[in-house]
């Protein structure tokens, strides 16, 4: 090989050699940026909340029940109050709540067919049996039940009604702006069913100034109802976990009375499921955001396994043209030694 060939060779080979190694430092620099888009993953893996189940125990307290006088209705200690001062001091203010039952009048959804003019309706109702006095004569209304039968209204008369219907017209009439009080029976003399009226709203489904074409009507019912109440001074008996086994209220002009005390432990389920659904759903996220990560990551493990490869590849290739180039030196220089040198 001459000289100038020579020569262009080791340039040629010295270039790819340089963009070898230009190559190479930007394979460098891509796995770089794939190693902090790694890191960034990683960080936000560590930055996720795992979802916690929810304890029972954190749903979970201790009750403290006792009956009511007479036996029909249990109720619930809310609060035991220390009394710090006065002759009571050292005693307790026990507050309760308590569920019972009461007679209740709510309003029927069904209601009835217009009821007819009163001043063209006019009934004249007997004495009742057991009763004195002279049957009584007014105008009255009318309704349809909803099977299409037809009945007149009777006007609450406190000294014929007072025994069957005075609660109901006491509750009723309380009612600002009911008026009269009207009932009839739907039932049967044995088995009487009654419905109640308010005289109020009937006058507003007849004659001209009508604005209502039925009229509801109102039955007798169980209602329960909650209430509060408290006892104090008490004397408090507890036994070796502290849980309150008896109280005794100890009013100043009366007979103390012990009440038996029951402790239960009681869960709510309903607020357990809704933590429980939570956590579900937390999981849920928890799981699905992992999984993108972990695709994310695969991905960034795979580019950089490729990168990797290359370049291997090309750290094979260049050591393969610095074997040449120390070749090709190698003619230059015997081709140097061969044209110049004039002696051996």
């Amino acid at each position: 090989m001459g000289m100038a060939a020579s020569q262009a060779r080791f340039l040629n080979l010295t270039a790819r050699k340089t963009n070898i190694e230009f190559e190479g430092a930007q394979i460098n620099q891509q796995r770089t940026a794939l190693s902090n888009e790694s890191a960034n993953l990683y960080n936000q893996m560590l930055g996720l909340q795992v979802p916690t189940p929810p304890n029972t125990q954190d749903y979970t307290k201790i009750e403290y029940t006792f009956m009511m006088p007479g036996g029909n209705d249990e109720a619930h200690i809310s609060q035991v109050i220390p009394i710090t001062s006065g002759t009571n001091k050292g005693k307790f203010t026990i507050t309760f709540s308590y569920k019972t039952v009461e007679l209740g009048f709510p309003a029927c959804a069904d209601d009835q067919k217009p009821a007819v003019d009163s001043s063209t309706h006019s009934i004249t109702r007997p004495v009742p049996e057991g009763k004195s006095g002279s049957p009584e004569t007014y105008n009255t209304y009318q309704i349809t039940t909803s099977s299409g039968k037809t009945y007149n209204l009777y006007k609450y008369n406190s000294s014929w009604d007072s025994e069957i219907h005075g609660d109901v017209n006491a509750a009723l009439t309380a009612t600002t702006g009911f008026g009269d009080l009207y009932f009839v029976n739907v039932g049967t003399e044995a088995l009487p069913k009654y419905q109640y009226y308010s005289g109020s709203e009937l006058a507003k489904c007849v004659g001209t100034t009508k604005t209502q074409s039925v009229a509801t009507y109102y039955t007798a019912a169980d209602v329960e109802t909650y209430k509060e109440d408290r006892y104090t001074p008490c004397t408090l008996s507890r036994d070796t976990q502290n849980r309150v086994q008896s109280f005794t209220v100890t009013p100043t002009d009366g007979t103390p009375t012990t009440f038996a005390v029951t402790t239960s432990t009681v869960t709510d389920e309903a607020a357990y499921n809704d933590a429980m659904n939570e956590y579900t759903y937390k999981s849920y996220l928890y799981e699905q955001e992992m999984n993108n990560i972990n695709a994310k990551s695969s991905i960034i493990h795979a580019q950089d396994r490729e990168l990797e490869l290359k370049l291997k590849q090309l750290d094979t290739e260049h050591n393969a043209v610095q074997t040449e180039i120390e070749t090709v030196q190698s003619v230059c220089k015997k081709n140097v030694e061969d044209s110049f040198k004039t002696f051996a």
